[in-house]
């Protein structure tokens, strides 16, 4: 396992390296969950970033998963090596790593926007 910025806080999310590292053992979601004394649904929503876990699960699933609770956090310390980079050889981990990166960034990008829509509305309301 090896430190690396491919994982960092900028590049992916919590979700993402915990579906990673749980790939990277060769768990499926059943059975982590089971392992963990959990819900499939609870790992679902880890993963997906809906939900994170708390402080004693997060040791746990660090543990299980071979990787530490720092790099689950924050993509640094001990963790999955990064797959390799060369564009003529993506997989499609890599493409759903780049494609769920760039649109949680459009995400982002669209729910400024509609706050800025909803602004200007309100304010034009507002004068008449």
């Amino acid at each position: 396992m090896e430190e690396c910025d491919y994982y960092g806080d900028s590049v992916s999310t919590l979700g993402e390296r915990i579906s990673v590292a749980r790939e990277h053992a060769g768990l499926s979601e059943d059975e982590l969950a089971a392992r963990l004394a959990v819900r499939r649904r609870t790992i679902d929503d880890w993963e997906g970033d809906g939900a994170e876990p708390r402080a004693n699960k997060l040791a746990m699933l660090a543990g299980i998963l071979g990787v530490s609770p720092a790099w689950l956090l924050s993509g640094a310390g001990e963790g999955v090596p990064a797959p390799d980079t060369d564009p003529t050889s993506i997989d499609d981990t890599t493409l759903r790593l780049r494609l769920a990166s760039e649109l949680r960034e459009a995400v982002k990008a669209h729910t400024l926007v509609q706050q800025r829509i909803t602004r200007i509305a309100d304010a034009l309301a507002a004068i008449d």
